[in-house]
């Protein structure tokens, strides 16, 4: 069971959830071909995935990968990250999308919502760090969010 007491669990859960939330918002908008709103909805993403996605790359995966995590791999999710967010600039930087576009950035959410779900499980590993790990960790989650990069910066 995922123990939401933990301030790290409890902290970084609130932010995965508005992560798969505008993940989720984005690709329906796109499927629907509501690509104004989408790129509304995609600002809002790349404030919010900035410091959620540094934390994870920098700090959360490599504290996983001690503890022996074996599905913790630069390859597989900080590639998935990349993809996604090149879909998000893709739709940020571009005022206009031809077909092939939209369609890379169509897939490119849906790779998103895929690692979001795939990052969730990751979640309950958090709790099998002690605690001196876990309020090291909180600190930095907070000071990257205090930071407030946004992820097209990362």
């Amino acid at each position: 069971m995922l123990d939401t007491h933990s301030p790290l669990v409890s902290e970084f859960l609130k932010d995965h959830q508005q992560f798969s939330k505008l993940l989720l918002a984005v690709s329906t908008l796109l499927e629907e071909d509501k690509i104004e709103e989408a790129r509304q909805r995609a600002r809002e993403l790349d404030e919010v995935a900035g410091p959620h996605i540094e934390y994870e790359e920098r700090e959360l995966y490599a504290r996983l990968k001690e503890l022996g995590e074996t599905r913790v791999t630069n390859e597989l999710l900080v590639g998935e990250h990349h993809r996604i967010r090149d879909a998000m600039k893709l739709l940020l930087e571009n005022e206009s999308l031809d077909e092939q576009q939209l369609q890379e950035a169509r897939e490119g959410f849906k790779t998103g919502i895929k690692h979001a779900e795939h990052c969730g499980s990751l979640i309950s590993l958090m709790t099998r760090l002690d605690p001196d790990q876990q309020k090291q960790s909180l600190v930095v989650l907070r000071e990257l969010r205090d930071g407030g990069r946004k992820w097209s910066e990362v």
